[in-house]
């Protein structure tokens, strides 16, 4: 978040400092009056903290030594000085809070200016100011968003010069004055900024896991692509020539062994006729920093939660407790609220795609091409050719032919081989493939699977053509 709250203060100007006279003066107030008189603040200050020792319920005495450190700028020790004289009297509470709010008042918006400046510097001035502004006045929340974004943006300064570490330790020291203004006060702003901190802690946190495991996560969907009924050849073309390749005595079928990863594949001329591990490729990973990752999650969804509760029509506070639903894994919760702002805000094509992903692993294809077909429109109707809408095409096609299939399984269940109906929905697949192929010329598995939805039309040469293109992009001859 960048939002910087830019707000000014107009306080009370502060006169007539010093014009309440000295009866029955002691020795030091004597002291203290003549020193005020020339100016010498800080003579002034000794003399009367010798008197608040000496006479504990001078309410004069009180007021004239917070008088006196307003000058000297010692603001802390002024209010402490103002409050002792208000608990004996309120003689001069009127004065007392026209000099706090004055205090509070220039101090706030010299705190505005240092925060815009941008700079470490300036940051720092900042909290030291706002850090203020929350002692003089405690009640006024508007102090503790303030200090606690004055705190977000040095962190978030720090980290962009790559200072990790300090950022990090400045970052924690924003929730506790965030929380207390979104706790005690009426503004969403603090609850985005409170929650965007564990949320962006968590993204950071799994972006390392993944990072630091990718290459057993792509080891692992390349295995997953190794099933029964594909062709041998894409076995090879994905991991490599086997370790040890054994011929039967009879027949086409040969078994390869690929070691590294415990796999037998069994071939029958050109297709796999079976998949076995003897034992599971699982390799350790470590899995701390996604354990951290998901305690920042939860830490984001209960401010997210809590602040929906409070702001049930803030649309960008619900978003955000989907995307740490979703970063959570929590997909029950995330599934209900995507299905709640789809209903809501039926334009956003991010629910709409994400709600599609569900509903398509539900197997619930209908449902799903809805979604999608709406993340694509949505996207052409704001003049984009983004990246979400890619996908959505492809999960369009995906959908489509899954369908398709599902259709097909269903119809050979119920002896009905000779209704070809299903054959519709793989009709639908076919423009969404050959759209996405015009951006993704050298990708096998899509070309493969074009060529299979026209062999269920009984488009042969274009199926062969696809086939073809394929086995040319394993060899290299694309």
């Amino acid at each position: 978040m960048n939002r910087t709250l830019i707000i000014s203060v107009f306080a009370l100007v502060v006169s007539g400092m010093f014009l309440t006279g000295f009866q029955c003066a002691s020795s030091e107030m004597t002291t203290a009056k003549m020193a005020i008189q020339s100016k010498d603040y800080q003579k002034a200050q000794t003399q009367l903290e010798m008197e608040v020792q000496k006479n504990p319920k001078n309410e004069e005495a009180w007021y004239t030594l917070g008088q006196v450190r307003y000058e000297l700028k010692e603001y802390r020790t002024m209010k402490n000085a103002f409050e002792q004289a208000l608990a004996i009297s309120n003689t001069h509470e009127k004065e007392i809070n026209n000099t706090l709010l004055y205090v509070w008042g220039t101090t706030f918006n010299q705190g505005i200016e240092k925060l815009n400046q941008g700079t470490i510097e300036g940051y720092n001035g900042a909290i030291e100011d706002f850090s203020l502004t929350t002692f003089i006045m405690p009640d006024s929340l508007i102090n503790y968003q303030n200090l606690g974004l004055a705190y977000y943006l040095k962190s978030e300064k720090e980290k962009s010069d790559g200072k990790i570490a300090e950022s990090e330790m400045t970052v924690q020291k924003a929730i506790e004055p965030l929380n207390t203004a979104f706790e005690k006060g009426g503004d969403a702003y603090p609850a985005k900024l409170l929650g965007n901190i564990y949320l962006n802690k968590a993204n950071e946190l799994k972006n390392k896991f993944t990072t630091a495991n990718q290459e057993i996560f792509s080891t692992k969907k390349m295995l997953s692509s190794i099933q029964k009924g594909i062709k041998s050849v894409d076995v090879k073309y994905t991991l490599g020539t086997p370790t040890k390749t054994t011929k039967a005595k009879k027949g086409k079928t040969e078994e390869w062994s690929y070691s590294k990863y415990n796999l037998m594949v069994s071939v029958d001329g050109d297709v796999v006729s079976d998949v076995k591990y003897a034992t599971p490729y699982n390799p350790p990973i470590d899995s701390t920093d996604f354990k951290r990752a998901l305690k920042e999650y939860n830490n984001a969804i209960e401010i997210y939660k809590r602040a929906v509760a409070k702001f049930p029509e803030d649309a960008e506070i619900s978003e955000n407790l989907m995307n740490a639903y979703i970063g959570a894994e929590k997909t029950a919760e995330a599934r209900i609220l995507l299905e709640e702002r789809v209903q809501k805000y039926p334009n956003s094509k991010f629910d709409r795609y994400n709600l599609g992903v569900f509903l398509l692993k539900d197997e619930k294809y209908e449902k799903a091409v809805e979604q999608f077909k709406a993340t694509v429109e949505l996207d052409e109707k704001d003049g984009e050719k983004s990246e979400i809408a890619k996908s959505a095409l492809y999960n369009l096609a995906a959908s489509y032919v899954n369908w398709g299939v599902a259709e097909q399984d269903r119809l050979k269940k119920e002896k009905k081989d000779k209704d070809d109906s299903y054959k519709e929905k793989y009709q639908k697949a076919l423009p969404y493939l050959e759209q996405i192929l015009q951006t993704k010329q050298n990708d096998i598995q899509l070309w493969e699977l074009l060529g299979q939805v026209y062999a269920n039309l009984n488009m042969a040469d274009k199926a062969k053509n696809a086939f073809d293109k394929a086995d040319a992009i394993r060899q290299g001859k694309n």
